[in-house]
């Protein structure tokens, strides 16, 4: 018999923008997440080809900024800054057809005032704000084009709220 496996909890998310600083301002700012790690700059020529981002990421990899956030349950939050090579951000366009990630969630008690502080800090809102189940979502765009789902409840709430 095959032994279950254990229900993995979700470590952290990364994102690569063109500037760290900014955009880690700017995720504190509109939704409160906490910088745990002082934002660090790793150089290829300075801290060695052995430094660990540079065996994950191979040898083109010369340079990179990263900072860490966590978000209010504890979720990782990441950002990297790719120096050299310098990050590439591609036109932003909301395309939900294309495979892989295409967004993260938060939980926030109004996705409304969280889209409007969204789009006063450089953001947009994608689509309308909808309701499900009883609760609210939406969707909007940071800056840099990545998207972001606002859901008025937990995950579990809005699968448990089903008819």
């Amino acid at each position: 018999m095959a032994t279950a496996q254990p229900n993995f909890v979700f470590n952290h998310v990364a994102i690569s923008v063109p500037d760290c600083d900014k955009a880690c301002d700017w995720y504190q700012k509109v939704f409160g997440f906490r910088k745990i790690r002082s934002d660090r700059t790793t150089e290829r020529a300075v801290d060695g080809a052995e430094a660990p981002i540079f065996k994950i990421y191979g040898d083109t990899l010369q340079k990179v900024k990263s900072a860490w956030l966590a978000c209010g349950n504890g979720v990782g939050f990441e950002i990297f800054e790719f120096i050299d090579p310098k990050t590439i951000v591609p036109k932003p366009s909301f395309e939900y057809t294309r495979g892989g990630f295409f967004h993260i969630a938060v939980t926030t008690p109004d996705p409304d005032a969280t889209a409007k502080m969204v789009i006063e800090n450089g953001g947009k809102q994608i689509g309308v704000t909808v309701e499900m189940y009883g609760e609210k979502a939406l969707y909007v765009e940071d800056p840099w084009g990545n998207v972001i789902e606002c859901l008025s409840c937990s995950y579990e709430q809005l699968m448990g709220n089903r008819g």
